[in-house]
């Protein structure tokens, strides 16, 4: 899928390294002009694979709530990133999830320096030990002589099975050895890096589980207080703004705002049909839909519930392509008045309590509906 010199990607490729789809990428070049595919002639999209960190980049920043345009441009006009500061490669062994030892010797070997996770270990040696004054088990031992080959010539890296750093003699660790460059004429440092084994794996692999449980976590509470400041924000408009249209159209504007919309209309229901006349930004078309045609927005409407449209229904409601649309159904005292069209460029999940925030989204939409049919037939009587 890399071209001969391995400068460019096929477009399969590019969205599995970047975690944006192919359908996303083109709708991204439609609309913002990025990325830029190369093309020859007619053949398929290739994409540069300089441009794969700054996709995903803007992926990252979109999803951290920046408007995908000013991500976009914000990222393709950023410079290369400069290597790591020594400062920063030096935090970086600090916080590496396995044991780091930097040894001095051959005699004697003692600790010139433990990262934090040696450090979190009862009775593990500290910097200025002796090592086999701190931890006995390790006299002998094969990994003892190794670290003192290596002290002593230019023998390669080796792996080697030793005691564990707390001193525990039924604990064996594993550790790759090898020497560490120095400047002339001072003592030879070699460094002992932990290796996995399958105990710290699988500790790993839970430790990883529960981060990413903690990072749905998290977004889920961001999703759930953009939708309650949407509802309260809502409230308020609807109470201000006396004109019913108005109202309809400022809280579209607010629904966009508050969530990750980039556009939305609201379907009004009547003789069976749900009409679209405009949307707040103009991305979704005028739309008539039979409801009975489509049976998701049958079931929608029938149950009150948020639902993520399927193709033909997005289709038919004028969504353009490459967008997701949840359609929220408008309903007050068990009667249909319309459906709220959310237009997406990724599906959120529908947790309980993102429907409830939606329904209560569509709610304070219905009651300016409501409102804006009561005062359509004031008007009608007193003509």
């Amino acid at each position: 899928m890399a071209d001969k010199d391995g400068q460019t990607v096929s477009a399969t490729r590019f969205a599995q390294l970047t975690g944006v789809s192919r359908e996303r990428l083109r709708t991204w070049e439609r609309r913002y002009g990025y990325p830029v595919p190369l093309r020859v002639a007619q053949g398929p999209r290739r994409y540069a694979v300089e441009d794969v960190a700054r996709v995903v980049a803007v992926r990252h920043a979109a999803t951290a709530g920046v408007p995908l345009a000013e991500a976009i441009t914000r990222t393709a006009a950023a410079p290369v990133a400069p290597p790591p500061a020594a400062e920063t490669l030096a935090a970086l062994v600090d916080q590496l999830p396995v044991p780091v030892v930097a040894l001095s010797g051959p005699a004697p070997i003692r600790v010139e320096y433990v990262n934090a996770t040696v450090r979190a270990i009862p009775d593990a040696p500290l910097p200025g030990d002796e090592l086999t004054a701190a931890v006995p088990a390790f006299a002998g031992t094969p990994c003892e002589n190794a670290l003192l080959r290596l002290f002593a010539t230019d023998a390669g890296p080796v792996e080697a099975h030793h005691p564990a750093w707390g001193g525990h003699t039924r604990h064996v660790a594993r550790s790759s050895l090898f020497r560490l460059p120095a400047a002339p004429g001072a003592a030879p440092l070699v460094a002992m890096l932990g290796l996995e084994g399958d105990g710290e794996r699988a500790a790993r692999a839970a430790l990883a589980a529960q981060r990413r449980e903690v990072e749905d976590l998290r977004q889920t509470h961001a999703r759930h207080a953009r939708w309650l400041e949407a509802v309260a924000q809502l409230a308020a408009t609807i109470q201000a703004e006396p004109e019913p249209s108005a109202a309809i159209a400022e809280s579209l504007d607010v629904i966009v705002r508050q969530t990750r919309a980039v556009d939305a209309a609201l379907a009004v229901h009547g003789t069976g049909r749900l009409t679209v006349e405009r949307s707040l930004r103009g991305m979704l078309g005028r739309a008539g839909v039979t409801v009975a045609a489509h049976p998701q927005l049958a079931r929608a409407l029938r149950d009150g519930d948020p639902v993520w449209l399927d193709e033909a229904a997005r289709v038919a409601l004028g969504v353009p392509d490459g967008l997701r649309a949840c359609a929220v159904p408008v309903v007050v005292a068990a009667e249909p008045l319309g459906m709220l069209v959310l237009a997406a460029d990724a599906a959120e999940p529908l947790d309980a309590d993102s429907r409830r925030l939606l329904r209560a989204i569509a709610a304070a939409m219905g009651f300016a509906l409501l409102r804006d049919r009561l005062v359509a037939e004031l008007r009608a009587a007193t003509v």
